[in-house]
Formats: structure tokens, sequence, C-alpha cells
């Protein structure tokens, strides 16, 4: 999953998108969870939640952090 966003961040970069991307490695996504969960980021934010799952499908898992993300973010002033 992440290497699939990190090659839609290079496309985003090499064709000028106007977008903001939080997913990238390092990106604001993976700061959120280093700063939310303590979790180490140097593998990169997808090889942190299949660590941290839990027993938990780590793609269904990756989805109910990014909609925390989404709903931290959106109650930030």
């Amino acid at each position: 999953m992440q290497n699939i966003l990190i090659g839609y961040a290079t496309a985003l970069s090499v064709h000028g998108g106007d977008e903001h991307f939080t997913l990238s490695p390092g990106g604001p996504f993976a700061e959120w969870l280093r700063a939310r969960r303590g979790w180490s980021m140097s593998c990169g934010w997808a090889d942190a939640i299949e660590r941290h799952a839990d027993g938990e499908d780590p793609l269904m898992a990756f989805f109910h952090l990014l909609d925390e993300y989404r709903s931290a973010c959106e109650s930030e002033p």
C-alpha cells in the first residue's frame, strides 16, 4: 500500500500536481502516528502499522488510523 502511495506522491511531484499529500513517508500522517502512538517510523508508517496491528488486518488498521488522523486534523484550529 505504502509503495503505491509513494508512486502517487512521485507522480504529483513530477507533473506539478497541486495537492497536499499527507501520506508520503515522513509526511504528516507518519509524524502524527509517531507522536500519537509513539511508534518508530524508521521503516515507514506501513511497517509500523503492520507491527502494531495486534491481530487486526493491517489494511483495516490503516483505514481506522487514517480516519482517526483525519478527524484529528479537522478538529485542529
